[in-house]
């Protein structure tokens, strides 16, 4: 598997010190996503009411936050967005449509400009033991709804039950020619310090988890989460990791 990112540095058209973005933000940069992928393959994801496990994942980050209201999330320019995939094909896609529209307008609602275009380095996972830094914030979805943390077992089952499924989606539904099998991956408790938080998207409250996860298992597995991200929703701006310094 190649691992791939990018990132996008978006300023605002005039100079300014600070810009006001929505405090459920994170559907404009879905549709940052949609227009960079328009006419692609990619694109067909969504037109379907459940298009199932996303082939990227993203997040977005500040340089600083000034103020966050009911309403708002007043922030530092740039604003920072970075998509990962495993999938070449992705990244290539965003890449040279991103090109294009470098300079351009690339959000209508948040008047932001695409100013910057960023490969970082390439990043192989060797080690069956990896600490990584969740990008913002991470959804898991348990057997009775999102978890807060609370219980490190159920953290564990749901970080492997999706992963072995977007595996396998991958796979199958998107015709992704990778013949490697993955394994479930243990949390490390020794390296793991995570707190819950809330953030509101499309309306409504979703429970998150941020901070620093440690996982133990084999490379292909913590490449895939490094790739593809961690959790659910990971195509609507969470579950992005770092590797932990």
């Amino acid at each position: 598997m190649i691992s791939l990112r990018i990132k996008l540095y978006l300023n605002p058209g005039e100079y300014k010190n600070s810009v006001a973005l929505p405090i459920d933000f994170r559907s404009n940069f879905i549709s940052i996503i949609k227009n960079l992928t328009e006419n692609s393959v990619i694109s067909e994801r969504f037109e379907k009411e459940r298009p199932g496990y996303s082939p990227y994942v993203f997040s977005v980050n500040f340089a600083d936050i000034f103020s966050i209201d009911d309403q708002n999330i007043v922030i530092k320019p740039p604003v920072i967005m970075t998509i990962s995939s495993g999938k070449y094909e992705v990244i290539s896609t965003i890449c040279n449509k991103a090109i294009n529209k470098k300079s351009q307008l690339i959000s209508n609602s948040l008047d932001l400009y695409l100013k910057k275009i960023a490969l970082p380095p390439l990043k192989k996972i060797k080690k069956a033991r990896q600490s990584f830094k969740i990008y913002s914030h991470a959804v898991f979805r348990g057997s009775n709804g999102y978890l807060n943390g609370s219980k490190m077992q159920e953290l564990e089952e749901a970080t492997n039950y999706h992963m072995l499924m977007h595996h396998q989606l991958l796979r199958t539904e998107l015709d992704w020619a990778d013949n490697s099998s993955l394994e479930p991956v243990e949390v490390d408790l020794s390296q793991t310090f995570l707190q819950k938080g809330v953030c509101l998207h499309y309306g409504g409250q979703l429970t998150t988890l941020q901070g620093v996860i440690g996982l133990n298992g084999s490379p292909e597995s913590l490449q895939f989460l490094y790739d593809f991200g961690i959790g659910v929703r990971k195509g609507q701006g969470f579950g992005l990791l770092g590797v932990a310094r």
